[in-house]
């Protein structure tokens, strides 16, 4: 709300996985709903994700982990997104999380599925956040899908995805994308027992409607929610509304979602 300070990030590092995995801590100033774990795309940081984790912060301990070879967490090593995963849950284990919300965004939804498929007890819910690599076109496909979205996001976002990307090097981001691109999220969210929600931008080029439906139709309980006039970036482009679909997908969670429908019939919530 305007007027209100945004919670301040507190940046933290642990020791997991042979490296020093640094993460940015958001804690609300009352009381906390439940942990949120957030998950960065390709090539970029825990930065990108920070106007949404400040929304979320406002009622949940929030951490934000710079994946290996990515941010600050340094690393000689190419991680894949399975290793990613566990050096995640690793983290979250020494620092006595408990059970959490994961919200994933573009290749960071794939870590966070795998993380939920492999440790169940670990996830309160899974969010998905502009769910990336449906296979049209393989890597090349993708690149000049982000090519396409890069104007309609904020220039901040995409100043600070420059540098990021600068710093993780070309070979780590090219070899991080194809091995992405050969993982089929809409099948590892078959394993994932915990409810999904799928967030997608309506103006999103990689994440298009009938991915969306996809996955969700995939999952064992999934939502689907479109925001009007977003683009792939949600934590930056639309931080207020992103939190808010967040927030209403957990406080329904003891009620079983709709289930996405295939057949062209749209769950709940998507519009496109």
């Amino acid at each position: 709300m305007a007027g209100e300070a945004h919670p301040r990030a507190l940046g933290t590092w642990t020791a997991a996985g042979g490296v020093r995995v640094h993460a940015r801590l958001l804690r609300p100033a009352g009381r906390s709903a439940g942990p949120v774990v957030m998950v960065h795309g390709l090539g970029v940081s825990a930065g990108s994700l920070g106007p949404l984790a400040e929304e979320l912060a406002r009622d949940h301990v929030v951490l934000v982990c710079d994946l290996p070879g990515f941010g600050r967490t340094d690393s000689d090593a190419i991680w894949s997104t399975g290793a990613a995963a566990d050096v995640l849950e690793e983290v979250l284990a020494l620092r006595g999380m408990g059970r959490v919300t994961l919200v994933g965004h573009s290749w960071g939804c794939h870590v966070a599925t795998v993380l939920a498929a492999r440790h169940p007890g670990r996830v309160r819910a899974l969010v998905l956040l502009s769910p990336a690599f449906d296979g049209r076109g393989g890597a090349a496909g993708q690149v000049v899908r982000l090519a396409v979205d890069s104007p309609m996001e904020r220039p901040s976002l995409v100043a600070g995805g420059a540098r990021d990307y600068l710093r993780a090097g070309l070979p780590r981001v090219l070899a991080t994308l194809r091995e992405a691109s050969a993982l089929p999220l809409d099948e590892l969210v078959v394993a994932v027992r915990a409810p999904v929600l799928v967030v997608r931008g309506s103006r999103d080029p990689l994440t298009t409607g009938r991915w969306a439906r996809r996955i969700a139709v995939r999952a064992r309980r999934a939502r689907i929610v479109v925001i009007p006039r977003a683009a792939h970036g949600l934590g930056h482009d639309a931080p207020r509304a992103a939190a808010g679909a967040i927030r209403a997908f957990l406080a329904g969670e003891g009620h079983r979602p709709r289930m996405a429908a295939p057949g062209g019939r749209r769950p709940a919530g998507d519009g496109a």
